[in-house]
């Protein structure tokens, strides 16, 4: 039996303290119980990756396939990878395309019958892996899980509750409203992914799970429980606010996709509107100041 490399002092959201919790031995695993398959997609997130890995570990099934592609980290990363390399399936390291192209990478080598995608700065709360089971179980034949979870800081303060919902197009259109689905409560059968496509768009960097939601709501209805099966890290540098300017044409792209036509036209309004009373602020500012002084200052583009 190979011990996990970390003092019983440790201490992540929504667990008790390491030294409470058990980990099964793997390689007695039983092959006649379902098979999870977790993709991990890393890049410098050395901070935060040893959470992830061990709220899988935690979780108390020895049946997981933990699969971490690693776009070439320059940090911490490799090193706690190394630590953690024997429960770690597939280790893919190697230059991507980004996060979308990471997913995919690692989803080509899932061999589960239940998957999803962990980011690796998030991680998965107590008992999600029994939850998934005995929805599955209770429901046959359903074939997606939608679970409740929390929003936390970087150093796990809780910020957000987010609710379970339906993964219908009801739902899904709500997302301008702060409704959506949490993606780290999210679990789904290997036929349903290969269903819908066998991978995520890889020309979507922010939204790529919302679309994958829109594929899956056309093809079946989505088991949902209150249960918190996840929790995502919010803070100053996370993807979702570095590369926030995305989000809106993001958003277009999909709606187009699926013919939501009514919020599609009231999200190109409302960027229009956005546009002329920035055009009118900057009209505003050369009032005030020298348009030389400004574009000097790179304040204004040069004409």
């Amino acid at each position: 039996m190979v011990e996990l490399p970390l003092p019983s002092s440790h201490r992540l959201y929504g667990w008790p303290g390491s030294e409470a919790i058990a980990v099964p031995e793997w390689s007695n695993a039983d092959p006649a119980r379902p098979l999870f398959s977790i993709v991990i997609p890393t890049l410098n997130q050395g901070p935060y990756i040893e959470d992830t890995l061990l709220s899988i570990l935690w979780q108390g099934y020895d049946n997981v396939e933990i699969i971490v592609v690693d776009g070439g980290s320059t940090d911490e990363t490799p090193a706690v990878l190394e630590r953690y390399r024997p429960w770690i399936s597939v280790l893919i390291s190697e230059p991507d395309r980004g996060q979308s192209d990471a997913i995919n990478k690692g989803f080509r080598r899932a061999s589960g019958s239940i998957l999803a995608w962990l980011n690796s700065d998030d991680f998965y709360l107590p008992g999600a892996f029994h939850t998934v089971l005995a929805c599955f179980a209770a429901q046959p034949g359903r074939r997606w899980v939608i679970g409740s979870g929390d929003i936390i800081s970087a150093d796990q303060h809780f910020l957000r509750h987010v609710p379970a919902r339906e993964g219908s197009a009801e739902t899904l259109l709500a997302i301008e409203n702060g409704c959506f689905l949490l993606q780290q409560s999210c679990f789904w059968s290997a036929s349903l992914w290969q269903e819908a496509g066998g991978q995520v768009d890889e020309g979507l960097s922010l939204l790529m799970d919302y679309d994958l939601w829109w594929r899956f709501s056309q093809r079946c209805s989505g088991i949902v429980t209150q249960e918190k099966l996840g929790a995502m890290r919010y803070y100053s540098t996370v993807k979702t606010r570095r590369q926030g300017e995305r989000f809106p044409s993001e958003l277009a792209t999909i709606y187009a996709r699926y013919g939501a036509s009514e919020p599609l036209e009231r999200l190109v309004q409302r960027l229009l509107k956005e546009k002329s009373a920035l055009g009118e602020r900057l009209q505003a500012l050369e009032q005030q100041l020298p348009v030389r002084l400004l574009r000097r200052l790179r304040l204004l583009p040069r004409a």
